[in-house]
């Protein structure tokens, strides 16, 4: 596998710190990890992509279809630490704009405080 995935849990938030690539071989993994954690309960889900070296059009996807799912239970998915090559990805593709982002984990879990 091209991707890691760490999970912690911080108060009612789940980080997520994905490093590698977050390609057509490696996002269904991550998303069925992601979903997971929204089943067994999780509304805030904060993505930190601080060693995310890549994102494709299906990571793309994966990040899409879970915020939907926490969008049906109020919940949010904020992503941190984006290395600007991924933020130019999703900004050129028009996803930007469905995701907070912030500088770092302890940036999004002060805004999910206030949520």
């Amino acid at each position: 596998m091209d991707v890691e995935i760490h999970e912690e849990k911080k108060g009612k938030a789940i980080i997520f710190l994905l490093s590698g690539r977050l390609d057509s071989t490696t996002s269904p993994m991550v998303e069925e990890k992601i979903l997971q954690a929204i089943v067994n309960g999780a509304s805030d889900v904060i993505l930190d992509f601080a060693s995310l070296s890549y994102i494709s059009s299906a990571g793309i996807r994966v990040l899409v279809h879970c915020h939907k799912e926490l969008e049906k239970k109020q919940g949010h998915i904020f992503l941190a630490s984006v290395p600007k090559p991924i933020e130019n990805v999703l900004y050129i593709t028009g996803f930007l704009p469905y995701f907070k982002v912030f500088e770092g984990q302890e940036q999004a879990l002060a805004a999910l405080s206030y949520s």
